[in-house]
């Protein structure tokens, strides 16, 4: 017998693999992680490949992350715990388009999303780590409301503002410039 077939089982049949494998197969996380934060990575990567991602868009998403992190606040009731969000990403990438720099609305989900999925994430491990409790599955209600999770539903918001701006400052007849 291998070394990898000895470890093999005892990985797949240990509490934490059950963990992740109810949390991925859960409608909800398929719903509000899975098949965006794919659709998500899909468009970064297209437009990193295109070379539309530049260093100053680059630098306003990692600028906003902590920003996004610090204004996350946690709110119990009961055994429910919540976290609210603010979406810092969200209002520069208007505020952008405002100022006469053109983003692209997919792109826009897509940083939203990632921004969001960072923040909602990290501060969960955060939680866990600050209530001394085992890491193991700190990730389950990552995503848990499912279709009305923000992680869904913000990026989607976010695209549609974005797009709503490009229309209303190119009707002014501004020349938005690539950012």
């Amino acid at each position: 017998m291998s070394a990898r077939d000895e470890w093999l089982p005892e990985v797949f049949g240990s509490s934490g693999y059950e963990t992740l494998h109810a949390y991925l197969a859960d409608p909800a996380t398929q719903t509000a992680v899975i098949v965006p934060g794919a659709l998500a990575c899909g468009i970064v990567l297209f437009h990193s490949l295109t070379g539309r991602i530049s260093e100053r868009l680059q630098l306003t998403w990692m600028l906003t992350l902590p920003l996004s992190f610090s204004l996350a606040r946690w709110a119990e009731s009961g055994d429910l715990q919540q976290l609210y969000v603010y979406s810092s990403f969200s209002v520069a990438c208007v505020l952008l388009v405002f100022r006469g720099l053109w983003i692209s609305p997919a792109l826009a989900y897509a940083l939203t999303y990632l921004s969001l999925w960072w923040t909602d994430v990290m501060q969960a491990l955060c939680r866990r780590l600050e209530s001394d409790l085992p890491l193991d599955g700190f990730y389950v209600g990552v995503g848990g409301a499912g279709a009305r999770d923000a992680l869904l539903v913000v990026p989607l918001l976010t695209a549609l503002a974005v797009g709503y701006a490009d229309t209303r400052v190119r009707r002014r007849g501004v020349v938005l410039q690539d950012i």
